[in-house]
């Protein structure tokens, strides 16, 4: 396997400020896989039916270590599984108890026994992405990591019906309709993707996935009102002269360190939506 980006335990954005009033039941929904977070806050509020996607094939595997153990851990083991930095994180006799994908559970292994089946130092090598890592973040930017919204999610993994594309999103091919596209910060690296006209190409993209999909969270905007615009995605005039009416959610921002008032923002574009 070559090399890839490193994976995040959780996720950097504030899932719970824009999934909290969402009503996914009995709703289909195609998201970045990423942390997975994504993914366990759409089970949450209703989602049994998801399409994740990444180029990454890492993601792959810790989605499905990620669900495995919340189905089979109390909430308590979790924490101390994959949340805090203890002697049980990635714990080598978890893993290997944990019911998964082959494939899954020798990848696993195989990383443990590269840190001596150490599974603290495994969370600590570069195979993971901890920087800025807030334990308190974390939890209050993601709906179910708390115990009772844990334990609904546990009680409903076995209905869950989820299917993994290796795709980047330039070449990600829906063939089906979807209720939900959310798509984390990818926008953050557009003119990565495209070598001019970035802004242009990533409308005619996300247009062209409309025909399929009735709501999509096109963007993760971080500190919405700062000056510094950290890409082309952040500049508000640009991005609304190019994609036209598009709906805008404030939150509460997941940046550490922060005044309190500092706000991101999602961008969702609605199919038939005017400007499209």
């Amino acid at each position: 396997m070559g090399k890839f980006s490193s994976i995040y335990l959780f996720t950097t954005e504030n899932i719970a400020g824009y999934m909290e009033d969402l009503d996914l039941t009995d709703k289909k929904i195609i998201t970045v896989t990423g942390s997975s977070d994504h993914i366990i806050n759409a089970i949450l509020k209703g989602c049994l039916d998801i399409t994740t996607f990444d180029i990454n094939p890492l993601t792959k595997y810790y989605m499905d270590l990620k669900l495995c153990a919340i189905k089979e851990l109390s909430y308590d083991d979790f924490l101390d599984f994959l949340l805090y930095d203890t002697d049980k994180s990635f714990d080598y006799e978890i893993v290997k108890r944990i019911k998964m994908d082959q494939e899954s559970k020798d990848f696993w292994l195989k990383e443990l026994l590269k840190n001596n089946n150490n599974g603290k130092k495994m969370r600590n090598s570069n195979l993971f992405n901890i920087k800025h890592f807030n334990i308190k973040n974390k939890i209050e930017c993601n709906l179910y990591l708390n115990k009772e919204n844990y334990d609904i999610i546990k009680n409903r993994l076995s209905l869950l019906k989820i299917r993994f594309i290796r795709s980047n999103l330039k070449d990600l091919k829906i063939d089906e309709n979807y209720d939900y596209m959310f798509l984390s910060n990818i926008s953050d690296y557009i003119e990565a993707f495209y070598k001019d006209r970035c802004l242009d190409n990533y409308k005619n993209l996300i247009f062209g996935f409309l025909q399929k999909v009735r709501y999509i969270y096109f963007a993760y905007i971080y500190d919405i009102n700062s000056k510094t615009k950290r890409s082309i995605i952040d500049d508000l005039e640009k991005v609304t002269n190019c994609f036209g009416k598009f709906k805008i959610r404030r939150i509460k921002s997941a940046l550490l360190n922060y005044d309190k008032d500092t706000e991101d923002a999602v961008f969702i574009k609605e199919a038939n939506e005017d400007g499209k």
